[in-house]
């Protein structure tokens, strides 16, 4: 792979353990170049990649902050994760997903150059975990499901697999190919009609009724 299709990736780690150790692993491959993360979340990279113990509030506000601030998709590498806090990173724009125990270089790599090309990681012992976890959430909804059970559109699928995947509004515009402003009301058009609170309840349904 050239130096011209590298991804450029921003190490977010602040132990200094942590960092050095990925470093080693990403340093020798080809595919990634780190960029020098005093240059701030929205200079160059692709991709943040975050080294974290858990996922706390203090993480999900840096998750939010690359959200709000970058076009980098983030990715997360942490010791311990549950579903409940998986969701609450995904609505904060998270893309990709690694245990830190199990990030070997080629997994690394496999997270980073997936949330590169716009698509969601996420290892597969924690898939199941997730999809419960939404079954969860929308046993706790208001209201009988069949009132609001209504057929959805093609472009509300798309949007909704989109959001499934923790992207944003304007990355979902970008990938689906409509305008960041068609992308909202068809997010509030969802919420408004099927009387939902907000984008993780939204997946929640389409995974109950098997939109997704």
């Amino acid at each position: 792979m050239t130096a011209l299709s590298q991804i450029a990736v921003r190490l977010d780690a602040p132990d200094p353990i942590y960092r050095a150790g990925v470093v080693s692993l990403l340093r020798p491959r080809p595919e990634i170049t780190l960029v020098d993360d005093t240059a701030g979340p929205t200079v160059d990279a692709q991709v943040a990649l975050i080294v974290r113990d858990a996922v706390e509030e203090a993480t999900l506000r840096v998750l939010r902050e690359i959200k709000h601030t970058s076009t980098a998709r983030s990715v997360l590498v942490v010791a311990v994760i549950g579903e409940t806090k998986l969701i609450d990173a995904a609505e904060c724009g998270l893309a990709g997903l690694a245990r830190r125990a199990a990030a070997t270089p080629d997994r690394l790599l496999q997270a980073i150059t997936t949330a590169a090309r716009g698509d969601g990681y996420l290892p597969d012992d924690l898939v199941n975990g997730v999809l419960e976890a939404f079954s969860r959430l929308w046993a706790r909804l208001p209201g009988p499901v069949e009132q609001r059970l209504t057929e959805l559109s093609d472009r509300e699928v798309d949007v909704l697999r989109c959001l499934a995947s923790g992207l944003g509004t304007a990355e979902t515009a970008q990938k689906v190919g409509y305008s960041e402003r068609t992308v909202k009301n068809v997010i509030h058009g969802l919420q408004t009609r099927l009387q939902l609170k907000n984008p993780a309840h939204l997946v929640a349904f389409a995974y109950q009724h098997g939109y997704l």
